[in-house]
C-alpha cells in the first residue's frame, strides 16, 4: 500500500480525511486579483482572462470600448472609487447576460448606447454612478430577473430624440424580482424609471425621480416612475396589457416634465407606501380608473386600482380615481 504523504493540498469540491491526512482536490485554482489602470491591462483583455470568482480592480481612470462581463465576475474601483470612460464604445457599455456578477464602487459613462445593458440574472449593481451615456443609464430586459440594484445614480444620460434614454429602464421583457434600493434618477431625457412592457414585477425603496425629461435642452416624456406600458414588441402576440404588482416603499418624485407616479396603462395593482410627489408638471400622481391605450385601438380598459397609503402630494394636481387612499395627505 502506497504510503500516504503528510500533504494537504488546495481543494475546491471539498475534502477527504484518510488516514489521519487531510487530503483535498486540485480542481480549481483560487480566485484572482485583475489590476486595471491606464497604461497597464485594459478592461477588455482583464474580461478575456477573469474567470468566477475573479475581481477586477479599477484604479484611477481607464477607457474602454464596449465590453460583455462574464459569469460570476466582480468589477470594482479601488478604495471604493474608479472610473471608466465609455466614450471611445461604438455600442454599450458593459453588458451582463450571464449569473452572478457584481459591479461597485464605480463610476461609468460615455457610451454610444447604455451605460450597463443587462440580461442575466442574479447580478448585483452597488454604489455606481452612471450618466453622460447615449441610451438609459441601466437597463434590464429579455428576461434579467433577480438583480439587485443599490445605491446606483443614473444621471444626465440623453440620446439625439430624447425618447428612450431614461435613468432606469427595465422594461422589454424584464423578468421578476428585480430590486432597487436608494437609487436616484436625475436629469435624464426621458424617464426616471420606465417599465414599459416588463414582464415581472419590481420592487423600489427610497428610491428617487429628480427633474427628469429635459437634459441640455433635449427632451422627453419625463415621468418620474413609470409604471406600465402595453406591449406590443412581443413577436406573434397582438398587443396586450400584463398586470404586474409593482411595489413602491418612500420613494419620491420630484420637479419631473411628467407626472411623479404615473400608470401608463398598468392594470395590476401597484402599491405605494409613505411615496411622495411634488411639483411635477403634470400630476404629482397620475393613476386613473380607465384608459383607451391607442395600441390596444384605443379600447377602453378598466386598470386595477392602486394602493396608497401614506403618501403625500406637494405642489401639484393628481388623478387618482384609479386609487385606494388611506392616511395620504394632500390630495
Amino acid at each position: 500500500m502506497q504510503r500516504l504523504k503528510n500533504l494537504c493540498m488546495v481543494a475546491a469540491l471539498g475534502a477527504i480525511v484518510m488516514g489521519g491526512c487531510l487530503l483535498q482536490s486540485t480542481s480549481a485554482s483560487a480566485a484572482s486579483i485583475i489590476n486595471v489602470k491606464a497604461g497597464g491591462n485594459t478592461l477588455s483583455s482583464a474580461l478575456a482572462s477573469a474567470k468566477s470568482g475573479d475581481t477586477i480592480a479599477i484604479s484611477g481612470t481607464v477607457t474602454s470600448g464596449s465590453v460583455v462581463v462574464p459569469a460570476g465576475v466582480t468589477i470594482s474601483g479601488t478604495a471604493g472609487k474608479g472610473v471608466i470612460n465609455f466614450s471611445s464604445s461604438t455600442g454599450r457599455g458593459l453588458t451582463i447576460n450571464t449569473k452572478g456578477s457584481t459591479i461597485k464602487d464605480l463610476e461609468l459613462y460615455g457610451a454610444a448606447d447604455n451605460g450597463i445593458y443587462m440580461e442575466g440574472s442574479g447580478n448585483n449593481l452597488i454604489n455606481l454612478k452612471v450618466h453622460g451615456n447615449h441610451d438609459a443609464g441601466v437597463q434590464l430586459s429579455n428576461g434579467a430577473a433577480n438583480n439587485t440594484l443599490t445605491k446606483v445614480n443614473s444621471y444626465s444620460n440623453a440620446d439625439a430624440k430624447g425618447e428612450n434614454a431614461d435613468g432606469f429602464a427595465i422594461k422589454l421583457h424584464s423578468g421578476a424580482g428585480n430590486t432597487l434600493t436608494d437609487c436616484t434618477a436625475e436629469g435624464n431625457s426621458d424617464d426616471g424609471y420606465d417599465l414599459y412592457a416588463a414582464h415581472g414585477a419590481v420592487t423600489f425603496t427610497r428610491c428617487k425621480a429628480i427633474n427628469n425629461g429635459n437634459c441640455g435642452g433635449i427632451k422627453g416624456d419625463g415621468n418620474g416612475f413609470k409604471v406600465g406600458g402595453v406591449d406590443n414588441k412581443t413577436p406573434g402576440v397582438a398587443a396586450h396589457l400584463d398586470p404586474l404588482k409593482h411595489v413602491l416603499i418612500d420613494c419620491t418624485a420630484t420637479g419631473n416634465t411628467g407626472s411623479g407616479f404615473d400608470r401608463n396603462n398598468q392594470n395590476g395593482v401597484v402599491t405605494m407606501t409613505g411615496c411622495i410627489g411634488q411639483k411635477n408638471g403634470k400630476n404629482n400622481f397620475n393613476f386613473p380608473l380607465t384608459g383607451a391605450p391607442s395600441a390596444l385601438g384605443g379600447t377602453t380598459v378598466t386598470f386595477g386600482v392602486a394602493i396608497m397609503t401614506k403618501c403625500t402630494s406637494i405642489a401639484g394636481t393628481n388623478n387618482i380615481t384609479g386609487a385606494k387612499l388611506s392616511g395620504c395627505i394632500g390630495f
